[in-house]
């Protein structure tokens, strides 16, 4: 026999005493485990062989045994409470009528004429902002495919002037129509 397969033979008997030893100790460590016995008295064995004693009552009884904060006097009672009646299933849902409207008698009014719509605002759009050395604030402006680099309190496009420059918004008064335009930076 070669010295390989002498040394895989020395591998595998060793590996077959450790896996021996490992059953030998589950097996005693899991019968230490087990619920100790209690003695018996004469009376837990004349209540436990009793004959006409229920299941729930053998049940409650060991509920009792094994946790003593168990109070079952108050659980009998609790459950000896007669139970309210439903008269409807709290699952579904229910439409409720709404109450009927008042009527209310209006004198009818002349028709006032509409009120007629404004112009659509001009195509104005702030596209950037710069801030540049001894506060100097730039916003970059377009109009109509034009772009403007724009200064606070500055006129462009012969029509707009810029009333308030900040990182967040270009404030614009229009001053044919004498209204303000607040122009998000890149919207």
């Amino acid at each position: 026999m070669t010295a390989k397969g002498q040394t895989e033979k020395w591998i595998t008997a060793g590996l077959g005493v450790v896996c021996v030893v490992l059953v030998i100790n589950l097996v005693f460590r899991g019968s230490s485990r087990t619920r100790p016995t209690k003695p018996t008295t004469p009376a837990a064995t004349a209540v436990s062989s009793s004959p006409g004693r229920s299941a729930a009552a053998r049940a409650a009884e060991d509920l009792a045994e094994y946790n003593p904060a168990v109070r079952l006097d108050e659980f009998k009672a609790i459950q000896a409470r007669r139970q309210a009646k439903l008269d409807r299933n709290p699952f579904e849902f229910v439409v409720r009528e709404a109450p009927p409207k008042p009527e209310v008698t209006a004198v009818a009014a002349a028709p006032q004429p509409a009120a007629p719509p404004s112009p659509p605002p001009p195509p104005l759009k702030a596209v950037g902002y710069t801030e540049k050395g001894g506060g100097v604030r730039e916003a970059i402006v377009t109009f109509q495919d034009e772009i403007f680099v724009v200064h606070e309190g500055e006129t462009f496009a012969k029509r707009f002037r810029v009333v308030k420059l900040t990182p967040a918004q270009v404030e614009v008064s229009d001053e044919t129509t004498q209204k303000t335009i607040r122009l998000p930076i890149g919207g």
